[in-house]
């Protein structure tokens, strides 16, 4: 597997399409919703890219502190194929996300936004519930954290 860590400006137009796609396909096709995914944001993180044989299997979105929430890091648009999940690949993902923001931020909270449906998923990776459960275009959400260690 071929990991990428990125800014925006650094994705090549393969990167961008391979991760706007996986994206489509899954938050907007795949689980029916309507939303607008071009929000404003991809600009300003850092994307971790999964590769496997050149398919894009597994993706996820990182902010430095003060971007989405006040003084946290964030790691969004957790993702892993359709063809990929029920193995290690989400755990290897969100692992390699939280240490790099620990690496590049070690002093900070990091703040998830996560389906519902997955909280006990997101709990099992050291994740806890930080809010009540929240609509978000039709599907239940909750923010959940990540802390330092100590």
């Amino acid at each position: 597997m071929e990991k990428i860590i990125c800014s925006f400006n650094e994705l090549n137009p393969i990167q961008l399409y391979d991760l706007l796609k996986l994206r489509q396909d899954v938050f907007i096709i795949e689980q029916n919703c309507i939303y607008q995914d071009f929000d404003g944001y991809d600009e300003k993180a850092f994307h971790f890219l999964i590769y496997d044989n050149n398919e894009l299997v597994a993706y996820s979105r990182i902010f430095s502190p003060d971007v989405k929430y006040k003084s946290e890091t964030s790691i969004g648009r957790i993702i892993v194929s359709k063809t990929k999940r029920g193995g290690t690949l989400g755990k290897i993902l969100i692992q390699d996300s939280i240490n790099y923001c620990f690496s590049n931020y070690p002093e900070n909270t990091i703040r998830i936004e996560a389906q519902a449906e997955l909280r006990s998923y997101y709990s099992n990776l050291g994740f806890i519930e930080d809010s009540d459960v929240y609509d978000v275009d039709g599907i239940d959400h909750l923010e959940m954290i990540f802390k330092v260690k100590n």
